[in-house]
């Protein structure tokens, strides 16, 4: 069975190094010190050997992990790879833009061994093919004349699984204001006069 692939993305080497050999009990796991390095490496990486996710810091010389995750958005090729960052930066406003940039989660360093795994864990099960609820119709949702953004598409799914607003901040880890803020950009965008409006976008 292949072993899921994870590369880890911050110019702290003890920090990179211990993380690495935490992870890669489990998983196929790459430290890289900098985002330029890193690109380099997806660039002339096959198919295949793209990674599952990707764990990256913020705070790092010459090219900084927003700057990172911004060239990984413009790329078609790496744009659908989930991106969490892990950063001693626990300022709200350092998160907020994490965010609004369609970043999966924003872990405070130092992250409990045991919470690093169940985190990552849950995103690999989230991303994966086997655990995407299938119901809705990619090809309408490609249509839209505004795309949904990854973390929305994420909301989505679980809208059409008829989850509370309560249940998808839980299962996506992430505040109920900003799961709010979700669900209403979802309908939005959708033009879902109620919540219950996203059966029109089920696989019939």
């Amino acid at each position: 069975m292949n072993r899921s692939r994870i590369i880890i993305i911050d110019d702290d080497a003890e920090t990179m190094d211990l993380m690495v050999k935490q992870l890669e009990i489990l998983y196929d796991t790459e430290g890289f010190s900098s985002g330029e390095d890193a690109l380099e490496a997806l660039r002339r990486a096959k198919d295949e050997r793209l990674p599952s996710l990707i764990l990256l810091d913020i705070s790092m010389p010459v090219m900084d992990g927003y700057e990172v995750l911004r060239k990984l958005k413009e790329s078609k090729r790496f744009k659908r790879i989930p991106v969490v960052f892990l950063t001693g930066m626990t300022d709200e406003v350092s998160e907020c833009r994490g965010l609004e940039m369609d970043v999966v989660d924003y872990l405070k360093k130092p992250v409990p061994g045991k919470v690093l795994f169940a985190r990552i864990q849950h995103y690999l099960d989230l991303y994966s093919g086997s655990n995407t609820t299938g119901l809705l119709n990619e090809y309408m949702l490609e249509a839209l004349s505004s795309p949904l953004t990854e973390r929305e598409l994420d909301v989505a799914r679980l809208m059409a699984e008829f989850r509370s607003d309560r249940e998808i901040s839980e299962l996506l880890f992430i505040s109920m204001p900003y799961t709010k803020k979700l669900v209403a950009s979802v309908k939005e965008k959708l033009l879902l006069v109620k919540r219950g409006d996203i059966r029109k976008y089920l696989i019939q």
